[in-house]
């Protein structure tokens, strides 16, 4: 046997333990001043039930908050409105409701100079007790008004911003920086999020023109998390945060946002409580506030705008940032490195080359593809189906993992391949460096990687031990970042589906190619590709038999009763497939104006479901649209209008709003009250609005089944009375 095979299992084991292992939040806190313990009992404090506006709960919360900072000695006040904020990106609703805003001031040095705004969110989602989201964003906000508070006067203001109604659509965050007065007092933004239970405190994004934000945060943070590519991904994707409404159009200020995004399992659901809250991610949270805000609270010039700049923590260890435009030059560096090997010296040719390139792209998409077929048989419909994904996240991960690994071995690739695959990247670093250039670095710097050794091989020969040792070394650290970056990817994507996972087909056979080629020239190695795709088989077979739901992680209900009024009949209804419904002929339906909502089903006994009162009136040249509900406390309302023409001076609940003429435009009030909004525009014109409505009140009808299960963010319909319907209406 030759030894030097060895070198591919210990490569891999050590790039996986690497990147797992710095994946955790660091074990102990730093001396930043930060207490783990009084974070953890605000919390617990914050966290007793779910908070949604418009509750009880959300009112002793607001309370309970105001008097822990006036128990500071800081200036607290509010401010409270009917708030209404249309989103640029498309398909989002217009988002309707009442907040009131908590907005305490710790006075710095200079009065006059722009205020740090340190900004989370204090609502729930209905169903959620919310201990992260936004539990441990509170607790580290009060933590850093605590050590601020206590400590040398701040060059500047800092604004404790803890912003209401984020969950019905970031509407405390509107509120706030659409008052032009409050805005202006602002220069910079830390804000706080978490997506998860556990996990780094990961900064993902950031203002334009970042270069000297970035390294402000860099040198302050403890054990920094964060790179530009997650930067650059998150813009292109439908999520919000609060920190949408400052760096948005017509505010546009300087921020900086971070989240922990680990423990998916309990986003939302009734199992996000403080005791299942991770205590280091807590902290590192924390400290990421703390010291961030600290920074900008001290300096005496905040950072300006330059460029933008590609970064990337490096393990935690500190943070490697230069010009996102060198990244051009890493590119560059890997073509010349390419074009002058002379790899007639290792036995191919560029014609073969080519081809190879191909081979392998077509490898990674296959195995891309491969990944996200395996999972649609493997989970049910709808909601429920994709809490089993969330679930089984991590088993799954690795099922993926052997998929593409077993794919690689199998086809026992040569020097060809292997080039091939450096080209590969390198055309992947060229594409990203032009239309995403934060996420580049990945990309690029692995092209020059493998392209100079290539280069090396080509002078020499594949196996001296020289290559070996850039191989095992710049290979094996490469692989473990990239292996970070993969599993942040999926378990941001993992819902929908586990393709990012294929991306370390051609980064493996790239970066550590020349060893991947030693293990295939072994006789003992043969079994290995078949190996690992059989225990992904044998994987796939145990997620299949087995139930991932369990006490500690709940199967959501997902059942409602629905009356369609455009056809006057009465079901029983779910959106997690036929198997949730009673014995009957189940169909598959998309009421009409919501088609991103697909129901199974089945006929059931009528109720008496009052539907939301629509009627339009008319005075001194303006129509008024009124959207009431029944007068019970209600889980959703929404509209969906599509006026005959464009509404001229269009203002909902006083707040300018944009309804394009033929356009649907969706209109959505969240919180658990009994809401009323009213549609002004101009009438002179005369026309007509169609209107598709989606109502939906807490409580199933006697006699019908209950859900077996809680209520979670993905099955906010289930235990409630809906109707829907569809009316025109003429001015």
């Amino acid at each position: 046997m030759d030894r030097r095979s060895l070198l591919l299992p210990l490569v891999v084991l050590a790039a996986m333990l690497l990147a797992l292992y710095t994946r955790q939040p660091p074990g102990t806190a730093a001396s930043t001043g930060f207490s783990t313990e009084n974070a953890q009992a605000i919390v617990a404090d914050v966290a007793r039930a779910p908070h949604p506006v418009g509750t009880i709960e959300h009112l002793r919360v607001r309370d309970m908050l105001k008097a822990r900072f006036s128990a500071l000695g800081l200036a607290v006040e509010t401010q409270a409105d009917f708030g209404v904020r249309q989103s640029t990106k498309k398909g989002m609703p217009i988002s309707v409701s009442p907040f009131e805003n908590i907005i305490v001031t710790l006075p710095g040095r200079d009065r006059t100079k722009p205020a740090i705004a340190l900004m989370a969110h204090y609502d729930s989602a209905p169903w959620s007790h919310g201990a992260a989201d936004d539990g441990a964003g509170i607790a580290a906000a009060l933590e850093t008004a605590r050590v601020l508070a206590a400590g040398p006067k701040p060059a500047r203001d800092v604004v404790f911003l803890l912003t209401d109604a984020e969950e019905a659509g970031l509407i405390g965050a509107e509120g706030f920086f659409k008052d032009q007065a409050r805005a202006d007092r602002i220069g910079a933004v830390v804000n706080l999020e978490a997506r998860g239970s556990s996990g780094r405190a990961f900064m993902f994004q950031t203002s334009k023109g970042n270069q000297e934000l970035v390294a402000l945060w860099a040198k302050h943070a403890v054990s920094p998390s964060g790179n530009s590519m997650a930067d650059a991904v998150y813009k292109l994707l439908p999520n919000d945060t609060d920190l949408s409404v400052p760096l948005g159009d017509g505010i546009d200020k300087i921020g900086i946002n971070a989240a922990f995004v680990d423990g998916l399992q309990d986003y939302h659901m009734p199992t996000a409580t403080a005791a299942n809250l991770e205590s280091r991610s807590l902290t590192h949270l924390g400290n990421f506030a703390l010291t961030t805000t600290r920074a900008l609270a001290m300096a005496e010039r905040l950072p300006a705008r330059t460029g933008d700049s590609a970064f990337f923590d490096f393990f935690g260890l500190g943070v490697v940032q230069y010009p996102i435009s060198w990244g051009w030059a890493l590119v560059v560096l890997a073509v010349l490195l390419l074009v002058t090997a002379p790899v007639r010296n290792v036995g191919t040719s560029w014609p073969r080359i080519a081809w190879a390139t191909l081979g392998a792209g077509w490898l990674f998409v296959g195995a891309a593809l491969l990944c996200h077929l395996i999972a649609i048989p493997l989970y049910d419909y709808g909601a429920i189906g994709m809490r089993e994904r969330v679930n089984e996240m991590a088993p799954f991960m690795w099922v993926c993992i052997a998929v593409c690994s077993g794919l690689t071995l199998i086809l026992r690739p040569k020097v060809t391949s292997w080039i091939g695959s450096v080209v590969l990247l390198t055309i992947i670093a060229l594409v990203a460096q032009q239309w995403l250039p934060g996420a580049s670095w990945l990309f690029g710097w692995a092209a020059a990687v493998g392209a100079g050794m290539v280069a090396l091989a080509a002078r020499t020969r594949i196996d001296t031990p020289v290559l070996l040792v850039v191989c095992v070394v710049l290979g094996g650290i490469w692989g473990a970042l990239l292996l970070q970056g993969v599993i942040t990817t999926y378990v941001s994507t993992a819902p929908i589906t586990p393709a990012p996972i294929a991306l370390i087909v051609p980064f493996a056979l790239a970066l550590i190619g020349p060893l991947i080629i030693l293990f295939g020239k072994s006789n003992w190695t043969r079994l290995v590709p078949a190996g690992l795709l059989g225990m992904a088989a044998a994987g796939v077979l145990l997620l299949a038999l087995t139930s991932s739901f369990s006490p500690r992680k709940p199967k959501p209900g997902d059942l409602f009763h629905l009356t369609d009024t455009n056809i006057s009949k009465a079901f029983l209804a779910t959106t997690s497939g036929p198997r949730q419904l009673p014995p009957g002929l189940a169909r598959r339906f998309m009421p009409t104006g919501f088609s991103y909502f697909a129901f199974w089903r089945v006929p059931w006994s009528d109720t008496l479901v009052i539907p939301p009162s629509l009627t339009i009136v008319q005075s001194n040249g303006r129509a008024t649209l009124r959207m009431a509900g029944n007068g019970e406390p209600h889980r959703a309302m929404m509209f969906l209008i599509k006026p005959s023409s464009d509404l001229q001076n269009a203002s909902l609940n006083g707040k300018p709003v944009v309804l394009t003429g033929g356009v649907p435009t969706r209109i959505s009030y969240r919180p658990q009250t009994n809401g009323d909004m009213a549609l002004t525009f101009d009438s002179a014109s005369g026309g007509n609005l169609e209107i598709d409505y989606l109502y939906a009140t807490p409580g199933m009808p006697a006699g019908t089944p209950a859900p077996d299960g809680p209520t979670t963010d993905w099955t906010w319909f289930s235990g409630t009375r809906m109707v829907i319907g569809s009316t025109t209406l003429v001015w």
